[in-house]
């Protein structure tokens, strides 16, 4: 089942791995994400307070198609193992883990994979990569021991990468640079399972992970495992697109407000235009590479904010010659919005409670509303920042929404 956006960009997030910051994130990832494709997630630290997403709406969303799953098989439908996994995140969650473990039972009928909410993924084969690589490049291992040995580790390796090496590699430099590169082969091999267009990167660590992982050689192919390339998509992402994928996070970050529903937003027009916004940002740093696209997605959206405008009258316009049919209409307006304010001058009701009673009971009045500003036209602009802030367009929140974008980020 496909989400109902009309736009499909295909995003994915290792999302435990990053801990309980990842499941603050979520909301966003999926508002930017046509589906979101998740790893293994946790139903433990879906109850985290600060996500955004509850357990009964995560379960909706992989219902809809909007998130998407995939795990080993053994995520998914043992709840004993997952019970005894040394991970506390692990635990099963019979509403949550249940429905899931359901809907992959209901989607196996579907031939093309793409197409499934619950994907079960082949059993890993990491160590096997892991153990030919160390052997193809030993003095790429070495930089590697030497690495791991030292304080620079925990810029470069993503953390719970780390904690695994240190934790299954003990003492033995070399069985740690195994474990390292065991996970470097599964999150590969998660992201190639994922379908997705580009990988959700959060952190700079990710990045510099990327970039040593590419320095070393690459080992002979093994008949029996599947080779770690990227899929066509995102083969073509340069290191740097963790770089925009963080300022996209950032962004709707910025616009939040009180009002922000994400359950209110996802699945509508304006989810489509934010997911076609992200995809042609992204395609771009795709063609042109980070630094000559040179994006700095909070400004370009703000460019586009104050190209936007409002059709209709101006101010500036009351100085042409009106018509007589428009003079006539105005001068009834008058009389009407007199009429209606007159009573309540010494009364407390608040301006846009004036003008929601006046534009409803006379649509006269709303004309009049609209020629003097009162009563504004439709932006003709990116209208989702607004939605997904829980605001509307208008000759005071734009202006607004533009000034607090360009802000330099600090």
């Amino acid at each position: 089942m496909r989400p109902s956006s009309a736009v499909r960009f295909a995003t994915f997030c290792h999302i435990s791995e990053l801990g309980a910051p990842g499941y603050r994130e979520l909301h966003r990832m999926l508002a930017a994400s046509s589906p979101l494709t998740l790893w293994a997630p946790s139903s433990v630290l879906l109850q985290d307070r600060d996500c955004r997403i509850t357990p009964a709406r995560f379960v909706e969303y992989v219902e809809n198609g909007h998130i998407r799953i995939v795990a080993r098989r053994k995520w998914l439908i043992d709840r004993e193992a997952r019970d005894n996994h040394p991970w506390p995140g692990a635990r099963w969650d019979t509403t949550v883990d249940g429905a899931i473990r359901s809907i992959m039972e209901d989607d196996l009928s579907i031939a093309d994979r793409s197409l499934r909410r619950v994907v079960a993924a082949d059993d890993e084969q990491g160590w096997e990569f892991a153990e030919a690589a160390v052997e193809e490049d030993p003095e790429g291992t070495r930089e590697w021991a030497r690495l791991l040995a030292s304080d620079e580790a925990e810029h470069v390796v993503p953390p719970g990468t780390l904690e695994t090496a240190r934790r299954v590699g003990g003492d033995d430099p070399h069985r740690q640079v195994v474990a390292v590169l065991r996970d470097a082969y599964n999150h590969g091999h998660a992201v190639r399972e994922s379908d997705a267009d580009i990988p959700f990167l959060m952190r700079s660590t990710d990045q510099a992970f990327i970039t040593r992982i590419a320095s070393m050689s690459c080992p002979p192919p093994l008949p029996h495992l599947p080779q770690p390339a990227q899929p066509a998509g995102v083969s073509t992402l340069p290191v740097g697109i963790a770089d925009v994928t963080g300022q996209l996070l950032d962004v709707l970050r910025s616009l939040e407000t009180r009002r922000t529903d994400v359950g209110k937003f996802v699945g509508t027009t304006e989810h489509a235009a934010l997911v076609a916004w992200v995809a042609a940002v992204c395609e771009r740093v795709k063609t042109q590479g980070v630094a000559a696209a040179n994006v700095d997605v909070a400004r370009e959206l703000a460019a586009q904010l104050a190209r936007g405008g409002f059709p209709g009258l101006r101010l500036s316009e009351l100085g042409r010659r009106w018509t007589a049919g428009e003079a006539a209409a105005a001068a009834v307006a008058s009389l009407d919005l007199w009429l209606t304010l007159n009573p309540l001058v010494t009364g407390s009701p608040g301006v846009n409670d004036l003008l929601g009673m006046l534009t409803a009971a006379f649509p006269v009045g709303r004309g009049l509303c609209k020629r003097v500003g009162l009563v504004p036209g439709l932006f003709e602009g990116e209208q989702w920042p607004f939605l997904y802030a829980g605001r509307k367009a208008t000759r005071r929140s734009v202006p607004a929404v533009v000034a607090q974008l360009d802000e330099p980020a600090g």
